[in-house]
């Protein structure tokens, strides 16, 4: 049965009641599906589920058991095709994700190789063109099923950075975090560790035979894990410009958004074992707080926005920050944290016109 509310965001808690299967978050999120009118408008068409599928020691992602059920709640739709993606889906059966564990292949956003590319021209001097994966967006429909997480350099991923991050190549990916400012390499303070080229996603970062820290920018996506990473800050960031990096962010989420006709693109964000960092790590740390739920809507400020009002400083379990993080000052758990404002994408996807932040909360039984 479908609400007639105006814009809404559907919400399924993690906490059940009572010890009955049917007050779980999986169940609910049966619910929440039902709730949603994805199943009226697919018949025919193609769908691509787009997630972040991890990497490395990672464990946090969202659950394959969620993954199946949507892709089964999708499939009751009769849609033409389904497909799950990332911006690459190698070694993602480590973690669970198999075309027999969730019920549908997984298709590489990219690509193969990561070339299969289009460009588009965002109208925005500082960012003036992005590339996107064909394969993504060449489907009908757009399901965006983000896992909620912290972000050393927006507060916090969510619906707007799976898609602002992980439908472009590692080119556009570097642009938008080079909007943030540069690397620089002090080889007074570094002690050749090798922290930097071990945590190095892309294998862009080495010491080159004189034993000075270089960095391959074809490779270079500007994640900065290396500058987070060293434990004597002998890689800095040049300059500090965090909210053009949410403004980019926001830009190339509305632009993937744009590619889809009005009324096919949905999202589904999943707050369970939040973490201080973002899932493209490779790594699992403490849970900030306890499991929240799942917010679905049609609307990206909405659900980003009720997400973000979802998790509360007052919820924060002690001992989960891993040193040298300790809370600060902010209003958000996640400024508190990194010291950015989580909520400056949300506010340039609306000033954009990508959504409201007007919106009413049905919390599903």
């Amino acid at each position: 049965m479908k609400t007639s509310v105006r814009n809404p965001v559907y919400f399924a808690s993690a906490i059940p009641e009572r010890m009955d299967r049917n007050l779980t978050l999986p169940a609910r999120f049966i619910r929440l599906l039902e709730k949603m009118p994805i199943q009226d408008r697919i018949r025919g068409l193609s769908v691509v589920v787009k997630m972040h599928l991890g990497g490395g020691l990672g464990y946090s992602t969202i659950h394959p058991l969620f993954v199946k059920m949507l892709v089964d709640h999708l499939k009751a739709g009769k849609p033409r095709r389904i497909i799950v993606s990332d911006s690459s889906v190698e070694g993602c059966a480590v973690r669970g994700y198999t075309e027999e564990t969730i019920g549908a292949p997984l298709v590489a956003a990219l690509g193969p190789k990561g070339k299969s590319l289009v460009p588009r021209k965002t109208g925005w001097e500082p960012l003036p063109e992005i590339k996107l994966g064909k394969p993504l967006i060449d489907a009908d429909v757009l399901i965006n099923f983000s896992h909620v997480k912290g972000h050393g350099d927006c507060g916090f991923g969510g619906a707007c950075k799976n898609l602002g991050m992980g439908c472009v190549p590692a080119e556009t990916r570097r642009a938008i975090h080079k909007l943030e400012g540069d690397l620089k390499w002090d080889s007074k303070r570094c002690i050749h560790c090798n922290k930097c080229i071990e945590e190095c996603p892309t294998h862009a970062a080495k010491f080159n035979d004189k034993g000075d820290f270089e960095i391959f920018w074809h490779h270079c996506k500007m994640c900065q894990h290396c500058a987070l990473i060293c434990p004597h800050k002998a890689i800095r960031i040049r300059s500090r410009q965090f909210d053009l990096f949410q403004e980019g962010l926001a830009r190339v989420a509305k632009q993937v958004i744009a590619e889809f006709k009005p009324g096919l693109v949905f999202h589904l964000n999943v707050l369970t074992h939040i973490t201080l960092f973002c899932d493209c790590w490779g790594l699992t740390t403490p849970a900030l707080v306890p499991d929240i739920g799942i917010f679905g809507g049609e609307d990206i400020v909405a659900v980003e926005d009720a997400s973000l009002k979802a998790i509360k400083t007052e919820n924060y379990i002690p001992g989960s920050l891993t040193p040298p993080f300790t809370l600060g000052a902010g209003k958000h758990l996640f400024e508190k944290i990194h010291s950015r404002d989580p909520y400056r994408q949300v506010l340039a996807l609306e000033r954009l016109g990508a959504g409201s932040r007007r919106y009413q909360v049905s919390t599903v039984d």
